[in-house]
């Protein structure tokens, strides 16, 4: 069976979101320590957060795209 990955706010992911992200892009696997898990997370946040407000200054995802500063997906 297929995993998918569907987030429930794609710009505000929870903890269980973001460890459920990380297991299906094999960054860590179920086994992970918490400390692990915590660095991922702390990781992730800088990212959502530096992103979100580039997003907000373009005033929309596709905006951000269009002006070269949006990452890659």
């Amino acid at each position: 069976m297929k995993h998918t990955f569907e987030p429930k706010d794609s710009f505000h992911l929870s903890d269980g979101e973001i460890d459920d992200l990380m297991l299906h892009s094999g960054t860590y696997e179920k086994d992970a320590s918490e400390e692990t898990r915590k660095e991922w997370r702390r990781a992730y946040r800088k990212v959502e957060t530096f992103s979100n407000k580039q997003i907000a200054k373009h005033g929309s995802v596709e905006a951000w795209y269009e002006s070269g500063e949006g990452r890659l997906i």
